[in-house]
């Protein structure tokens, strides 16, 4: 009996000691953001409807997500600094520059509207000033590649300029696979925000629409809810991805075959699915150029993580897709610009190092860019040369 007491001890005290060994593993090597499983369906509750209507005045936008409204004014209350925005009537941030434009506009993200700087703070004023014309800003926070374009389709007809810069931050090609934030960015902080997002059909890219296309109720967020989990590239591959539970032994096996399968930090500017996206957001920018007249410009900016390696003089994922881009835009307008062609001191660039968004002097170096690549294209030579 002894014996059989002592290989039952040594079986249990195996038993807990590779589960252990499980555990830590889900813990440290399996913790990665891309291999983690995280709960996607518990991201807070239903909105209230008093949520509803903030959401629907704020700036609830049937066809582009979401879009503050004209002739407003924020000051946002941070740790490192408050910084204060406003609209413009038109919808744009607002440029303090009391000038004609029709020379340049800007559509993007936050880099480019101007997150956690004052509007005399954004790189499109600062290109308002360096030109003596003002710059359209109309960046939106949060916003992917896809939804600025929709914003440029839509502005058009009555906003023109000779020049129009697409700015990308290189993490925006995630975006692109995404129509609903709180999927890819794993929080709730932006509960509201559903987007159209283009997908595949037989093939072809498509444009599927905003999930969102009520909100008057929360029945309305329910429904766009339900419609992003089937779509959403994100959610999927998070579905797939093996949830760390006791017995963690059991799920081990299954964990490190995905893991195999997954890189931790897979670069989406290899990805076939990634790359289409963008490829085809860039070729309706060119379509668009050519129909409307005016000088299509890809600005690719780099995101901290990028830029950091770059300073430590390793390789940053998107600049092989921006000398691919090159090469098939020759034949064509489009213009394609990586901010890392420029020299500045990175470590100055964003309002931390490596960390936040752009610095006010980060916003000059993205205006002291464009302005030198721009220099010889008529519209711009005449004004530089004022």
């Amino acid at each position: 009996m002894r014996r059989v007491g002592f290989w039952v001890a040594m079986v249990v005290l195996t038993v807990l000691v590779l589960e252990g060994v499980a555990w830590l593993a889900f813990a440290t090597a399996l913790r990665g953001k891309q291999l983690r499983w995280r709960d996607l369906d518990d991201l807070g509750p239903v909105p209230t409807q008093a949520e509803m209507d903030d959401w629907r005045a704020w700036g609830w936008d049937r066809e582009l997500g979401w879009l503050r409204r004209p002739d407003t004014e924020e000051t946002v209350r941070d740790p490192r600094g408050d910084w204060r925005l406003s609209v413009d009537a038109r919808g744009a941030r607002r440029e303090p520059l009391a000038a004609p434009g029709g020379v340049i506009s800007a559509y993007g993200d936050s880099f480019t509207f101007g997150h956690e700087v004052d509007d005399d703070e954004t790189w499109p004023h600062y290109l308002s000033e360096r030109l003596g014309t003002r710059v359209d800003n109309w960046g939106q926070s949060a916003w992917g590649p896809d939804q600025a374009l929709l914003r440029l389709a839509r502005n058009l007809p009555h906003e023109r300029t000779a020049v129009v810069v697409l700015a990308i931050m290189s993490e925006n090609i995630a975006r692109l696979m995404n129509c609903y934030r709180p999927f890819l960015t794993g929080e709730a902080v932006m509960k509201m925000a559903f987007k159209p997002m283009l997908v595949f059909d037989d093939g072809d890219l498509v444009w599927q629409p905003n999930p969102l296309t009520r909100a008057d109720t929360p029945g309305d967020w329910e429904a766009a809810l339900a419609q992003a989990r089937a779509t959403d590239v994100w959610y999927r591959e998070n579905a797939a991805r093996v949830r760390a539970r006791f017995p963690h032994l059991f799920r081990l096996p299954e964990a490190v075959a995905y893991a195999v399968a997954h890189p931790t930090r897979p670069n989406l500017y290899e990805r076939p699915d990634a790359v289409a996206r963008l490829d085809h957001v860039l070729d309706e920018f060119t379509r668009l150029g050519d129909r409307y007249d005016f000088l299509p410009v890809a600005l690719f900016i780099p995101e901290p993580s990028d830029l950091r390696r770059f300073a430590a003089g390793g390789p940053t994922r998107y600049r092989d897709y921006v000398f691919a881009s090159r090469g098939r835009s020759a034949s064509t307008r489009l213009v394609v610009l990586d901010l890392l062609e420029h020299p500045f001191d990175m470590e100055r660039f964003n309002r931390r190092p490596f960390r936040d968004h752009p610095s006010p002097y980060g916003q000059r170096v993205i205006a002291e860019a464009l302005a030198s690549a721009l220099a010889d294209f008529p519209p711009v030579r005449s004004r530089l040369a004022r």
